[in-house]
């Protein structure tokens, strides 16, 4: 090739190969299904909000290898009052890693991401479940 071709295709290659490497460290974003409390039984206790699903994105820390919390989005509108618990579990599936909480002081509209802090971040390789907790108001 020419000398001023490679120059020009040079830079193109990179953005190229940068635009590659930025999709693949994209942050996953993943639907939860919320379980119903009582589901199956004979007395069904109504999830508040009447939510069914809930979408969860990690939010990293200053290194991206460490989680400082989510952001968490439910597909009904939430009431004032309603506390949402955030726990990630390590791969024994029962010791907690991380942890936090929030307490609407409005409604939350439906879709609508409201950011939880954990109290110390987590390392990703550490994490393998994430479980999402409702509660409503005056329960």
């Amino acid at each position: 090739m020419k000398r001023s071709v490679k120059r020009r295709v040079f830079p193109l290659v990179i953005a190229l190969v940068v635009a590659v490497v930025g999709a693949a460290l994209a942050v996953p974003t993943f639907n939860l299904n919320v379980q119903q409390i009582g589901e199956g039984g004979p007395q069904t206790i109504t999830v508040p909000g009447g939510v069914a699903t809930a979408t969860v994105n990690w939010v990293l820390d200053t290194n991206p290898d460490y989680v400082k919390g989510v952001s968490v989005s439910f597909d009904q509108t939430l009431s004032s009052g309603t506390t949402i618990y955030v726990k990630v579990y390590a791969s024994d599936g029962t010791t907690i890693i991380a942890q936090g909480s929030t307490t609407l002081s409005s409604d939350l509209n439906a879709n609508t991401p409201v950011e939880i802090d954990f109290a110390n971040s987590v390392e990703i390789k550490n994490m393998n479940t994430v479980a999402v907790v409702l509660v409503g108001p005056n329960q």
